[in-house]
């Protein structure tokens, strides 16, 4: 039978707790079991522990960032804040924390729990609010435009409908998606009446994961630039999505 350690996480970000906060969440979708989480208040951020059930002290870690980073996922979208769990289990990284979102018991309370059901019922979807929250907490421009396309992409590759059109290529893949949320072009959400877009973001992403696309100051420019406008689509693509999206998604065999 595993053995049971107590795990601590640091997760940074502009975040906290007027005071501890205690509850149980179910984890798990094999032999599930309720684990005691415990959520205080730090320097920069909050710290969190909860017990894990593992073979060994790396194993145990692994699945406490696993099951804490899905939790995560779901709250970076929701309160739409960068939040960096550390895998060195308590070391914070240092932000501008002036200002801080106050989290109550019931967000995290439904942050575990709707992590776990999307992990079970909508795994395209979980992947695509994870790619959201690497994106926000990577300091690095490119590699945030590049997450925010995947999250973008990864939902769309999967979910656009079948036809002449879509048979094309991710953009178009993607534009369907848009218009299943949103109908009309001219009523995208974030780049209206700009369908380009798309075909602008995809050929900056292409350019740079193939290489044909020199990474120098004038293509930073152009990231820092188009960066805002990616990230906001990707968050307005994502939110109505949880609402409107294909949920549950069909069943995956192998």
């Amino acid at each position: 039978m595993p053995i049971e350690w107590k795990v601590t996480l640091a997760v940074s970000g502009p975040i906290t707790v007027e005071q501890r906060t205690t509850f149980n969440a179910q984890k798990g979708s094999e032999n599930p079991f309720w684990s005691k989480i415990q959520v205080t208040a730090a320097q920069h951020g909050v710290k969190i522990e909860l017990v894990a059930r593992a073979d060994d002290q790396e194993e145990a870690n692994e699945a406490a960032l696993y099951f804490v980073g899905q939790a995560l996922d779901y709250l970076c979208l929701s309160i739409n804040l960068p939040l960096y769990v550390s895998l060195s289990g308590t070391q914070f990284r240092p932000i501008n924390d002036n200002v801080r979102r106050i989290l109550r018991t019931n967000d995290w309370k439904n942050c575990f729990q709707q992590s776990r059901r999307i992990g079970l019922e909508r795994r395209t979807f979980s992947r695509s609010i994870s790619w959201y929250r690497k994106a926000m907490v990577s300091e690095n421009p490119i590699d945030s435009f590049l997450s925010y396309w995947s999250s973008i992409e990864s939902l769309s590759s999967k979910f656009a409908r079948d036809n002449p059109r879509t048979q094309n290529g991710i953009i178009n893949k993607i534009c369907d998606c848009f218009d299943q949320l949103w109908k009309f072009s001219d009523l995208w959400k974030v780049i209206p009446d700009q369908a380009n877009k798309v075909n602008e973001f995809h050929k900056l992403r292409n350019g740079i994961a193939h290489g044909y696309i020199s990474v120098d100051i004038d293509t930073l420019k152009i990231i820092t630039r188009e960066l805002p406008i990616i990230k906001n689509l990707a968050y307005e693509f994502l939110k109505e999505w949880e609402c409107s999206g294909i949920n549950p998604e069909p069943e995956q065999h192998a």
